[in-house]
């Protein structure tokens, strides 16, 4: 098949799947888009003439930074015809592609919450120490600071319910005021 059939069977694809529309471009893959976010990719298969090769398609850049989610693809034979390409499609490809799509969507929001807590308590510690720095990392921000001697780095990771606070030569009274907050922590 080439790109034109491809493109042609895509729009007759769409009209048999509840929901769908097509989306083609030149010189782009052609996708069968759907409700609540589903995207399916059409490529023919170059070494079996008359095969197609449907994927579903995750939100861009999830796939990186959620790996174990899987794969979903079917092969069918474009030849049998629109009709028989979209039951295909919904009956071996959508329903455990949904679910899969579902999830990483439901992990990708509570990653998105995540970040947003972090960054709002890195921005508290940024105004609390003048001329500190700040890295932000995938899952995790570096504050970096320093006051005479003392260097000091806070290390928050996810949604910042534990964090990592490291000082170097800190004075008597650093430590000390430390040592309170730990103990008052601790009461």
């Amino acid at each position: 098949m080439n790109e034109w059939e491809v493109d042609e069977l895509v729009f007759e694809v769409a009209e048999h799947l509840e929901g769908f529309t097509p989306l083609v471009r030149p010189g782009h893959p052609a996708y069968l888009m759907g409700p609540a976010g589903v995207r399916l990719v059409v490529h023919p298969i170059w070494n079996q003439q008359g095969r197609i090769r449907v994927l579903g398609v995750y939100p861009d850049g999830s796939r990186g930074m959620l790996l174990n989610l899987r794969r979903h693809e079917i092969t069918v034979t474009a030849a049998r015809g629109a009709k028989f390409v979209a039951k295909r499609i919904e009956r071996r490809l959508l329903p455990d592609y949904r679910r899969d799509l579902v999830a990483c969507c439901e992990r990708l929001a509570a990653r998105s919450a995540e970040n947003g807590t972090r960054a709002e308590f890195a921005e508290t510690l940024m105004t609390l120490l003048p001329d500190a720095t700040l890295t932000e990392k995938e899952r995790e921000t570096v504050i970096r600071w320093r006051l005479g001697n003392t260097i000091g780095t806070f290390t928050l990771r996810g949604d910042t319910t534990t964090s990592t606070i490291e000082i170097r030569d800190a004075d008597r009274e650093l430590t000390e005021r430390m040592a309170y907050a730990v103990q008052h922590r601790a009461t």
